[in-house]
């Protein structure tokens, strides 16, 4: 089969989501390609998911025994590359870790009349989590994916000028949705004042700026979840913060209900996300009623505007952290219209046919 609405997502875990963005991306904006009437297919992470259905609300599931992050995740999207190539005319590539095989990619799909479509997530090759070899490595990844992609997506605005210049003639604004979270209007804001943060343990994640801010207020209670033993880092932060009164460090979560209780109640949400672009766990903030206090970049700026509050001098958070522990608020956020899932998918439709 290649009809024309058919489309196949690769490099990621799969869904549903057990890892991070993309994925989230993908359990949200799938079930909405299939009923659009898109022929639909996913490469899996096998070791990610304990269920292996074929079938996924309407999608094909396709399982790689090889991870999906990480050292392997260029052979694992150089196989599922191929899994996909038969069936589906449009290939849209998440993340740009096969970068390096887009030349032949690019070229096979010309000879098939199929299309190739890279979303460039963030800036990688300027994390500092990887090695100089990695980010160079991931530089020329980045290059060769904008370069031979027929379209180029970038899920925020602040990317832009990272882009090559052949990159910035393909490229199309597309952002992530968050009107798919879970709310819970009955669930009045907690009895005890509390902050909230969610994200996976990196460097460019200022967890360490965080949990420090918090340990100097000396006060009041924080919440904490992230996968704190998947990095040398995580595991150095858990061991030095966890007995800091008031904190309480949790493992991921991907339980929906119950993180939808969490960011309901919440006083304030601390986003340290610094590298770009778009950060889904602030997205769907803006679809709650809590403050907002997200690192002061441009990425963060582009997302949520006048609807969070900045920092950036561990000083300043802690001034914010105090002030939403002190004197809760209710704030409807003005910007949760960009959000929505099926505007989100009607902008990946336009490209697709």
């Amino acid at each position: 089969m290649n009809s024309t609405k058919s489309v196949a997502f690769i490099g990621t875990a799969g869904v549903p989501n057990t890892y991070g963005g993309f994925e989230g991306f993908l359990e949200v904006t799938v079930p909405i390609f299939v009923e659009h009437g898109y022929a639909v297919s996913v490469t899996c992470d096998s070791a990610r998911h304990s269920e292996k259905s074929q079938l996924w609300r309407g999608a094909k599931r396709k399982f790689i025994g090889i991870p999906a992050n990480g050292g392997l995740s260029v052979l694992h999207d150089f196989i599922a590359f191929f899994r996909v190539f038969r069936s589906s005319r449009n290939i849209v590539i998440l993340g740009v870790s096969a970068g390096v095989f887009f030349p032949f990619f690019r070229l096979m799909c010309d000879l098939a009349r199929k299309r190739l479509i890279v979303n460039v997530d963030g800036v990688e090759w300027r994390r500092k989590k990887f090695s100089f070899p990695k980010r160079l490595y991931l530089w020329f990844s980045d290059f060769f994916a904008q370069s031979f992609a027929h379209f180029v997506i970038i899920d925020n605005e602040g990317l832009r000028p990272f882009l090559t210049s052949v990159g910035k003639i393909k490229a199309v604004f597309i952002p992530y949705s968050g009107d798919h979270v879970i709310r819970i209007p009955s669930l009045v804001a907690s009895s005890e004042p509390y902050l909230l943060s969610i994200c996976r343990i990196e460097p460019e994640n200022n967890c360490d700026l965080l949990l420090n801010a918090f340990r100097k207020l000396r006060q009041g209670k924080y919440v904490f979840i992230g996968n704190w033993g998947a990095s040398d880092y995580g595991k150095v932060l858990q061991k030095e913060y966890k007995g800091t009164p008031g904190l309480v460090m949790h493992n991921a979560i991907y339980d929906q209900k119950f993180l939808a209780s969490l960011r309901e109640s919440c006083s304030g949400y601390v986003h340290g996300h610094s590298v770009g672009g778009t950060n889904p766990s602030l997205v769907e903030m803006l679809f709650y009623d809590c403050r907002i206090a997200a690192f002061d970049c441009v990425f963060n700026r582009n997302t949520s505007g006048a609807d969070a509050e900045y920092f950036r001098a561990e000083s300043d958070l802690v001034e914010l952290m105090s002030k939403y522990l002190s004197s809760p608020a209710s704030i409807v956020k003005k910007s949760r219209n960009r959000y929505t899932a099926h505007a989100v998918v009607s902008e990946y439709e336009a490209l697709l046919l």
